[in-house]
């Protein structure tokens, strides 16, 4: 961002209809896990399982909009998300028989689809938010010299602003970005570029519950965990770490596993056990709510126990001390 002008949105194009109620994870990702009814069950701590329909799933007003300097955002994320999850729904038939993709283009729009999937969730905007925001914070935009300049920029093209109000615009500008929706995407797609490239890092691996079980989801499905050979695994370990495994539930009966290079599964059945704690990661990592297709005491006492013990900033995705 330059410090001599004020931040501008890019001009998203005309829309005939502008979307309000945002899906803030994506309906058709969630319909993986639905009956034909597109209804699914809903878990929260202390409640009891609800059904619910995957159209007001995860939905609020505006999520993904924001305005700065006069501009506004106009569904440019909404629209940009959609492009995302148009390509995976075409590849997700593949991806679910556990066939190999055709084109590496595939792979890429697979990747992007599971990065943003991380990104785009209210887990991502709560609990990175206000690490974002102090880094916001501590940036010296817009000093007493930079808005000297921007006068001086100004007045060279036949304008004459005082200080004062250039300051008070600066100030306005500001307090704008310091909005939650700013903070959360106002980089979300360079980020969602490094994690795509993280992802196509590694050997990928579509897995089957045991039989006789089912995995859950949530409204924070993309999850991580450090994994070795013999060793327990590390939940919430950074994306950019070799020994990193990002997991997507695609359904109640298979799982995308993109893992370490030196991590092979024997079978791609899993055993009850195995089952059991890719369920225990998915509860672990869902912030609101966890969601499955039937209604279980056991993922109810699982939800009471587990769920949202991984907190961003806090025990899982630590940032470097360098």
């Amino acid at each position: 961002m330059s410090k001599k002008s004020l931040p501008v949105l890019p001009v998203s194009p005309m829309q005939h209809q502008v979307v309000r109620d945002q899906h803030i994870i994506s309906r058709f990702y969630l319909d993986k896990f639905a009956d034909g009814h597109r209804f699914l069950t809903a878990y929260a701590p202390g409640r009891k399982p609800r059904r619910r329909s995957t159209k007001s799933l995860t939905v609020e007003r505006d999520f993904f909009e924001y305005s700065i300097n006069g501009e506004s955002t106009g569904n440019q994320y909404e629209n940009w998300f959609q492009r995302i999850e148009t390509a995976a729904a075409a590849l997700y038939a593949t991806i679910h028989a556990g066939s190999g993709f055709a084109f590496h283009n595939q792979e890429e729009a697979w990747a992007e689809f599971v990065a943003t999937l991380f990104l785009r969730s209210r887990k991502v905007r709560e609990q990175f938010g206000p690490k974002l925001l102090e880094m916001i914070e501590s940036e010296q935009f817009f000093g007493e010299d930079e808005i000297r300049e921007m006068q001086v920029d100004l007045l060279k093209q036949g304008q004459f602003v005082y200080a004062e109000d250039l300051r008070a615009k600066v100030e306005q500008v500001k307090k704008e970005m310091r909005s939650p929706a700013f903070t959360h995407l106002a980089g979300i797609e360079e980020n969602a570029r490094i994690i795509a490239g993280n992802i196509l890092d590694k050997r990928w691996f579509v897995l089957e519950a045991a039989p006789g079980t089912t995995f859950v989801t949530s409204d924070c499905p993309v999850l991580t965990a450090s994994v070795a050979p013999g060793r327990p695994w590390i939940a919430g370990n950074g994306f950019k770490h070799s020994n990193t495994a990002v997991i997507l539930p695609l359904s109640p009966r298979r799982v995308f596993f993109a893992g370490p290079q030196n991590v092979v599964w024997k079978s791609y059945i899993l055993s009850a056990c195995d089952t059991r704690e890719f369920n225990m990661l998915a509860v672990q990592f869902a912030h609101k709510g966890v969601y499955a297709p039937e209604s279980e005491p056991e993922i109810q006492s699982l939800v009471d126990r587990e769920m949202n013990t991984v907190t961003y900033g806090g025990n899982a995705f630590i940032p470097s001390k360098n």
